[in-house]
């Protein structure tokens, strides 16, 4: 059901900001966490929450039981934002019973994770092969807090609270010193070596042997003869001491006094290493010849082979229609042949056998940058054939020095289109080059960025989108021509032809893997080679 409201509890980290200002921050998942729900497995991704409106989220106290009677409204969101790690949710706590109890639980503990209930959202939701839902959007309508939850990646964040302001205007007087009784003597050094033996003996706690270690120094600091204002003669137990010590860093270095050093070094085993989930250096391969001929085409639904009719390049025009000399003469006639053009089909395909346990263990995800690496190769291969094509059947040339300067580029870009226009009815669209050459013609001089004006210069040349046109002919980038070569032409003269790419998979039961390919057919078709004119360099 699609509009059906779905809980999801989440062990999201939580931190109360400010009471003053009654602010509660969560962080609501982590990304890429897959949490087991009553649909199943499921991950929400990143982006899910980037249109949510905060004014339209409430913030729900969840009874003590959680069940969805006890659920009362205890505030808002006031700002949700998506950061490297997940979600956070800023929610502002009203001022009633159920929120007064919402926030002294969260600041106890109790409360130690997230709660949101959401709509799924049309056309967001996928399941990937191994069966985990995917949603790209949610439709979030509540936050709430709860002990633990279904997406477990993110601990509890530490509580930290600030002194809510009295409401009344008048201040109040501060109440009486409490007298401190007469503290036992500062224990010798054997006094203090029987206190850690009795610890070891009788089995206790290092917390114990803290609490009285800070005893020991609270009474040290009220001494008649100390300051009445010593740092820790305000603090009664060792649990207001711990709480100063965290709201306020000025009396942080009290605790080193009190506690034994904790370094994530030494606790290797707690400490996971922290991986990115983009997998790098699969990089987009948008096949710049094929796109600027007008993209892949479809073969057709049957045959190894593509055909197609074309006029015998050998007859001319001019002959086949011409004045006749006298009524009752012979007219003119010529033979009109129209020839057939064959190119084979070619297959491309790649593809390896993957082991369910690097499918089911990997984060990120093995198979999927796998079948995103495979694209790319096929596209880069297929790009590859086609530009060799291209040169190889160009059946017009015209010479370009390698040194030319850009006036000299346009003008031999006219000519050339002039060629294509002669052969194919329609001038050129485009100006295939080298990367060599494009660097070349990207720093010519009278070429410009459009940014500071392109009055009475030859072309346009910008770094900022590696875009160049000259004489008004897009300059594109083909990464498979070599040398300072140019191929201008359009797509009436060439086009590249294709069924495919489609991903495939087959289970491998006998060696517990699938079988995971890409393969796709295609082929270069120039039906007019004239028209496709390449540079001849001097």
């Amino acid at each position: 059901m699609p509009n059906e409201l779905m809980r999801r509890e989440l062990s999201g980290r939580l931190e109360v900001r400010s009471e003053a200002e009654r602010i509660v921050s969560a962080r609501l998942l982590s990304w890429d966490e897959v949490a087991r729900t009553p649909q199943g497995p499921e991950r929400i991704l990143r982006g899910a929450f980037a249109d949510i409106d905060p004014a339209s989220v409430s913030l729900e106290a969840i009874g003590a039981h959680g069940a969805e009677p006890g659920v009362r409204l205890a505030g808002r969101a006031i700002a949700i934002t998506e950061r490297d790690d997940g979600p956070y949710a800023e929610l502002r706590v009203s001022r009633t019973v159920a929120g007064d109890e919402l926030l002294e639980l969260a600041r106890d503990g109790v409360y130690r994770g997230v709660s949101i209930v959401f709509a799924p959202v049309d056309g967001a939701n996928t399941t990937t092969p191994d069966g985990v839902i995917e949603r790209s959007r949610i439709d979030l309508r509540r936050v709430g807090i709860v002990e633990r939850g279904a997406y477990t990646g993110a601990e509890v964040l530490a509580v930290r609270s600030a002194t809510v302001p009295n409401e009344t205007p008048n201040p109040v007087p501060d109440p009486e010193p409490t007298p401190v009784p007469n503290p036992e003597p500062d224990p010798t050094p054997s006094a203090r070596a029987g206190i850690l033996a009795r610890t070891a003996d009788n089995g206790a706690s290092l917390d114990a042997l803290r609490d009285e270690m800070l005893g020991r120094m609270l009474a040290l600091e009220a001494r008649p003869n100390a300051s009445a204002s010593g740092p820790l003669a305000r603090f009664a137990t060792f649990g207001a001491f711990a709480d100063a010590v965290y709201t306020n860093p000025d009396d942080a270095p009290l605790l080193a006094r009190a506690l034994a050093d904790q370094l994530s070094s030494e606790s290797p085993g707690v400490i996971p290493p922290a991986w990115v989930n983009d997998v790098a250096g699969i990089l987009a391969f948008p096949r710049p010849a094929v796109t600027a001929l007008g993209g892949a085409r479809g073969l057709g639904d049957s045959g190894m082979e593509i055909d197609w009719p074309y006029l015998d390049p050998a007859l001319s025009l001019d002959t086949i229609v011409a004045k006749q000399a006298a009524e009752k003469t012979q007219i003119a006639s010529v033979k009109v042949k129209i020839l057939k053009g064959s190119q084979p089909i070619d297959t491309y395909a790649g593809g390896s056998d993957v082991s369910y346990q690097l499918i089911r263990r990997s984060r990120p995800a093995y198979r999927e940058a796998y079948l995103r690496i495979l694209a790319v190769a096929y596209a880069r291969v297929t790009e590859a054939a086609f530009e060799a094509q291209l040169l190889a059947v160009a059946g017009s040339s015209l010479v370009l020095t390698a040194t030319s300067t850009a006036d000299q580029v346009r003008a031999f870009l006219f000519a050339a289109s002039s060629i294509v226009n002669d052969n194919t009815g329609s001038p050129a669209t485009v100006d295939l080059v080298s990367p060599t050459e494009f660097a070349r013609l990207g720093g010519l001089a009278n070429l410009w960025p459009a940014a500071y004006g392109t009055q009475n210069v030859a072309g346009t040349a910008q770094a900022s989108t590696l875009a160049i046109n000259i004489s008004g002919l897009p300059i594109v980038r083909a990464p498979f021509l070599t040398g300072n070569t140019h191929i201008v032409t359009n797509g009436e003269a060439a086009a590249w032809y294709e069924d495919g790419p489609f991903p495939i998979s087959a289970e491998d039961v006998a060696k517990l893997g699938q079988n995971v390919a890409i393969w796709g057919m295609g082929t270069g078709v120039t039906t007019a080679p004239k028209g496709i004119v390449k540079s001849t360099l001097t």
